[in-house]
């Protein structure tokens, strides 16, 4: 009877250890997945900017208009982009900025974000007229910096 007795015990402590396990997982994962959400959000928030802001006049226009939205559009490597870095002053930018965290606008963005973790690159080769975003960061658990990629094609 006492053997049972410990038995159930032992049983119920490791179903109680196993879902106090499941609820720490379950709130980092859950973290991760609002820091992908916040990413994605100001991802197309660029996009929709470089959209509504080009001149769609003549294919040309629209072809040059599109060039000045890029953002540091050189660098191979992961989250080390380099080039031409648009102003923190235009809209672009603010976006920009506000997705690395603007402690002077009381707006966190996202964890470990940095000006080389942002890229916009535009092609414009035989009017395809692509639009890629990515974003870098790295949250308070992450091992790696995280990427969120779009694409987007202005016409």
């Amino acid at each position: 009877m006492l053997i049972e007795a410990m038995v159930s015990i032992l049983l119920l402590l490791l179903g109680i250890l196993g879902i106090a396990g499941l609820t720490a997982k379950s709130t980092a994962l859950s973290g991760q997945a609002q820091y992908r959400t916040e990413a994605g959000m100001y991802a197309e928030q660029v996009i929709q900017l470089v959209s509504l802001s080009v001149d769609r006049s003549s294919p040309s226009a629209l072809a040059q208009s599109l060039k000045a939205f890029e953002h540091q559009p050189d660098g191979t490597e992961r989250c080390t982009y380099s080039g031409t870095e648009l102003s923190e002053s235009s809209d672009l930018g603010k976006v920009l900025k506000a997705a690395r965290g603007d402690p002077d606008n009381h707006v966190l963005g996202l964890p470990g974000a940095t000006e080389s973790g942002q890229q916009v690159v535009v092609e414009t080769d035989n009017h395809l007229n692509r639009v890629t975003v990515r974003l870098c960061w790295q949250g308070p658990s992450d091992a790696a910096k995280r990427i969120y990629e779009i694409q987007a094609f202005v016409h």
